[in-house]
């Protein structure tokens, strides 16, 4: 295509492209147009164009005297020095054709003007214009609406009318029943006359409810017409196929099954099933699924099941599936892992049903509450064996289950899982797309806060200042906004690596704002806020400073004077008073003697707040003065030790035994095993001097209370956790060694070993069935993994001692050279060590047992 061609499909005028050419032939002497090859193909597309837009004919100007044409008719060059017709003069345009284009392109240019222009205009926006446009572009998606609850009005309106549609029916049989045959018809007479007996008319107790009578009345009615059914001559052989009994209509079932159901008539509601297949009608799949309900919630897994069994005459729908392994898992106690219910679950995949995706949600979390290493390890197989024969692309919520289960691995010697949980964040919101909830991203932050590790405690708080900033509307509402979850997860992260900065910003906020019970500080904030104090480290070093006493403290100006460390008196034996007047001002504690003076100044305000203290008041002029920001409080033990774990760590061990009898009478509580393990482990740490000896008091009589409890447990068949036994035994026996009691840190190991002797690690329970590891492409377990059998920890080990834990009394038996003790130590030691390498084998040996669980399949 020729250029003047594109220009004229460009629109523009055909003209352009000669006015062109021939100005730079002009201008350019040397150029001929017959030299490019423009004059034959312009001047035919020119023509063309022309033909196509009819305009004002074009013909060069002739030429002038003088001029003459060479040997093979082209023009010859013109005398240097002389314009010729296409050059442009300062003066107005020559007449002819050129001018007629030297116009139409100033109309052109004049045109483009006056539409850039226009354009300028039309896109000057108003302030309403711009934000009415970004309404649309920065709305937030809409969640989906909840299905709507019907009104007290609403359900007393539609009992009243199954009530009445009741009525109906019991009007219709009772005529039926009764009133319309007469009772000396022939029909009547050969029936009385044949050996099945005709059931009577039933005498209708009036006293009990409609949908009761209704029942008698029917299944009466269905007694009659079985026996004339049974009575009637086969005109063949074959038997005859059933026939339904239409008794009233699929809508008065229902309404019968729903008025069963709101009177709480279980039985009643499973007798309509019963009426139902008698009449020989198909039974709707939401009164089954109402009566399967009933049995989920009450946990009875047979009932469940007969149910299934009697009424069921297809494959179970998804819901009706949903309730059978849910009800499976009701019914399974909380320490133990429900094998049924995975057992059924791989049966229905077995059948080609396999169970909605809700459903390996249910039984991933029920797996990671039994709060079993065996049973996390499940969950995550079962995540990977659901991708690959079920359901390939999670949805949020179980995205956001897995995501969540990160921040509780398997092996609690590992820690958190940050990277695994980022992974699936990233894959849930790049790969698949799919819009995260406030859930999802508590999941997440909670992950990389427990990891503990600075670098993914601080990625959290970026999450969580994504969460707030990137997904705001026009007018800066977030789409997610943050919850008290949100809140224990960056706490969570801060107390880990003793960022107090952003736990007292944190702690701050909260109060600042209005919330009520749900979202407002409670327990577990607190607890988070006194495990940072715990774990915060006071920039200011005691050892540094200049100890100088109050007179000199006064003669000294304030521009030199020294920082002066007020310490209390530890043979008072008593916590220091609490100072009212404390502040908590934006620069978090310098030194410890701060860190407690902020930490009693919470601890009393929520006494107050709760009113468990009466006494005087601390809020008058700080920083909580207003409203009771504390009153949702709940004193528990955890809450205590906490608070106790700020006095370990801060404070003299003199100062904490004298809170620790204290604290738990104020607030209400009995301590449990880890307020005497925690209590012990601080007495082990005790110093030089008499810091032991008081350490050792405080333990003797820490050791009484724990011993009377861990007897307890073990008479009533729950033990305590065998690694807590583990640290407080070793506890008081680093206790007994500080304090250069050999002999009887000696006698305290075997009194241990007589307790747990070696021998009880060989003991192991058998492999189930479900974590075997034979490859199979169809079986009752999962058959595609995440983790291996030598990542699931033995749960099961009872108590023992290594070398580690009793090396400091080697040391020193060593150095008060007792060769007895030593070859004990050393025996002890060695016989735990390859009873514990024993099991180990033989549990990588282990095969599984034969599962002991019968299973009905439907």
């Amino acid at each position: 295509m020729s250029a003047a061609s594109l220009l004229s499909a460009a629109g523009l005028p055909p003209g352009l492209w000669d006015l062109t050419m021939s100005r730079i032939c002009t201008r350019h002497p040397s150029i001929r147009m017959g030299r490019l090859g423009f004059t034959h193909s312009a001047r035919n597309s020119a023509q063309a164009a022309l033909a196509r837009a009819p305009s004002a004919p074009f013909s060069l100007p002739p030429a002038k005297t003088g001029e003459a044409k060479g040997t093979f008719g082209r023009r010859t060059a013109r005398r240097p020095g002389r314009p010729g017709p296409l050059t442009p003069r300062s003066g107005a345009p020559v007449a002819g054709s050129i001018a007629e284009i030297e116009r139409r392109v100033k109309e052109l240019k004049e045109a483009a003007d006056g539409e850039v222009l226009a354009m300028e205009n039309n896109f000057v926006f108003t302030e309403a214009d711009l934000l009415t446009m970004y309404e649309d572009l920065l709305a937030h998606p809409q969640e989906t609406p909840a299905p709507e609850v019907p009104s007290v009005v609403e359900q007393q309106a539609h009992l009243e009318e199954d009530v009445a549609i009741l009525r109906w029916i019991e009007q219709h049989l009772l005529r039926l029943n009764a009133v319309g045959v007469p009772l000396d018809t022939p029909f009547i007479a050969k029936l009385r006359s044949q050996p099945v007996p005709v059931p009577d008319t039933p005498i209708i107790d009036e006293t009990l409810d409609v949908h009761r009578r209704v029942l008698q009345l029917a299944n009466a009615r269905l007694d009659r017409l079985d026996v004339v059914q049974r009575l009637q001559p086969s005109s063949s052989t074959s038997a005859p196929s059933p026939v339904p009994i239409i008794l009233f209509s699929l809508k008065d079932y229902e309404a019968l099954t729903r008025t069963c159901v709101r009177k709480g008539d279980w039985d009643a509601a499973e007798s309509v099933l019963h009426l139902m297949k008698r009449s020989g009608l198909p039974i709707p799949e939401e009164s089954l699924t109402t009566v399967l309900q009933r049995y989920t919630e009450a946990a009875d897994v047979h009932g469940a099941e007969q149910c299934l069994t009697n009424f069921l005459t297809g494959p179970p729908t998804e819901p009706q599936r949903h309730l059978h392994i849910k009800c499976h898992l009701r019914a399974t106690p909380r320490r133990r892992v429900p094998e049924t219910a995975l057992a059924v679950l791989h049966s229905y995949e077995s059948q080609g049903h396999p169970a909605p995706m809700k459903t390996y949600t249910s039984t991933i979390a029920a797996l990671y509450s039994t709060n079993l290493s065996i049973a996390r390890a499940q969950a995550w197989d079962l995540f990977s064996h659901m991708r690959y024969v079920a359901h390939p692309t999670p949805d949020v919520v179980l995205y956001t289950a897995m995501i969540r289960a990160c921040a509780s691995p398997v092996s609690p010697a590992r820690g958190a899982e940050p990277e695994r949980a980022l992974d699936l964040w990233t894959e849930m919101t790049v790969e698949q797309r799919l819009t995260p909830t406030v859930d999802s991203y508590n999941a997440v932050i909670l992950a990389c806060a427990k990891s503990g590790r600075r670098s993914y405690v601080n990625e959290g708080f970026r999450i969580a200042k994504e969460m707030l900033d990137a997904h705001r509307d026009a007018y800066g509402r977030s789409a997610y906004l943050p919850n008290r979850r949100t809140l224990c997860a960056l706490l969570e992260g801060a107390k880990r690596i003793g960022d107090l900065a952003r736990a007292r910003w944190i702690l701050a906020d909260m109060v600042r704002s209005d919330a009520g019970e749900k979202e407002g500080v409670n327990e577990e904030i607190m607890m988070h806020v006194f495990h940072t104090y715990t774990s915060y480290v006071p920039p200011f070093t005691r050892n540094l400073a200049v100890l100088v006493s109050k007179q000199e403290s006064k003669d000294t100006s304030s521009a030199s004077r020294t920082h002066v460390v007020n310490v209390p008196d530890p043979s008072k034996g008593v916590p220091p008073p609490i100072d009212r007047s404390a502040r908590f001002t934006r620069v978090p504690p310098q030194t410890s003697n701060e860190v407690m003076e902020e930490v009693q100044a919470l601890f009393q305000r929520m006494l107050e707040d709760t009113g468990k203290d009466l006494g005087t008041s601390t809020r008058d002029g700080d920083m909580f003065s207003g409203a009771k920001k504390f009153q949702h409080v709940e004193f528990t033990v955890r809450l205590a030790n906490s608070y106790l774990s700020v006095y370990y760590q801060h404070s003299s061990l003199e100062v904490s035994q004298a809170l620790f009898w204290k604290v738990f009478d104020d607030v209400g509580v009995a301590p449990d095993a880890r307020s005497y393990l925690e209590a012990l482990e601080r007495c082990s740490r005790s110093k030089r001097g008499r810091e032991r000896t008081i350490g050792l008091q405080f333990a003797e009589r820490l050791w009484s209370e724990w011993q009377a409890l861990e007897d307890a447990r073990r008479s009533a068949g729950q033990p305590l956790d065998a690694r807590m036994v583990e640290r407080a035994h070793v506890a008081f026996m680093r206790v007994l060694v500080l304090n250069g009691q050999l002999q009887r840190a000696l006698d305290h190991i075997k009194a241990f070993v007589g307790r747990y002797p070696p021998s009880h690690l060989i003991d192991r329970s058998p492999k189930a069935n479900f974590r075997s590891t034979r490859t199979v492409l169809v079986g009752a377990r999962p058959l595609v993994r995440l983790t291996s059998p030598n990542e699931v920890p033995d749960d099961g080990v009872p108590p023992l001692l290594m070398f580690s834990d009793l090396e400091i009394l080697h040391h020193r038996l060593v150095a008060a050279s007792m060769k007895s003790g030593i070859g004990y130590i050393k025996y002890i030691s060695k016989a735990y060590e390859w009873a514990l390498r024993g099991r180990r084998d033989a549990a990588m040996r282990a095969r599984p047992a034969p599962n002991a669980h019968s299973i009905s399949t439907i």
